[in-house]
C-alpha cells in the first residue's frame, strides 16, 4: 500500500500540524468569532454565552438596546485571515505527500 516511505515521515507531520490547526480553530471558534463581529464598531446584547452582535452600532443606540457597545479594532480582520492560510498551507502539503506516499502522482508528458 506505500509506495514511497521516504515520503512518510513528511507526510504525518504536515498531517499532524493539520489537525492541531484545525483543533485549535474548533477550540477557539468562539473568539474568532468575536474578532469578526468587533472588527466594526458593535453593540453586544446578551449573557456571556450566547451573545449577539450588532454592527455600525453607536454608543446611544447599544445603550438603549440595554447592551455593551464595544470600538471596532479594523486589524482583527487579520486573525482569520492568517489562519485560512495556514490551514490551506500546511493542509496542501499535506495531501500532496499523501497521495505521493500512496504512489498516485500526476501523469508526466
Amino acid at each position: 500500500m506505500i509506495k514511497d516511505k521516504s515520503k512518510l515521515a513528511p507526510a504525518l507531520l504536515w498531517g499532524s500540524l493539520t489537525a492541531l490547526l484545525y483543533l485549535g480553530l474548533f477550540h477557539f471558534a468562539d473568539v474568532f468569532q468575536q474578532l469578526a463581529h468587533t472588527t466594526l464598531d458593535a453593540c453586544v446584547v446578551g449573557d456571556a454565552a450566547h451573545p449577539t452582535y450588532y454592527s455600525k452600532s453607536t454608543p446611544e443606540s447599544c445603550g438603549a438596546e440595554g447592551g455593551n457597545f464595544v470600538d471596532g479594532v479594523w486589524w482583527y480582520v487579520f486573525a482569520p485571515i492568517a489562519l485560512a492560510f495556514a490551514l490551506s498551507y500546511t493542509h496542501g502539503n499535506f495531501t500532496g505527500l499523501f497521495w505521493e506516499v500512496l504512489g498516485l502522482n500526476a501523469k508526466k508528458k
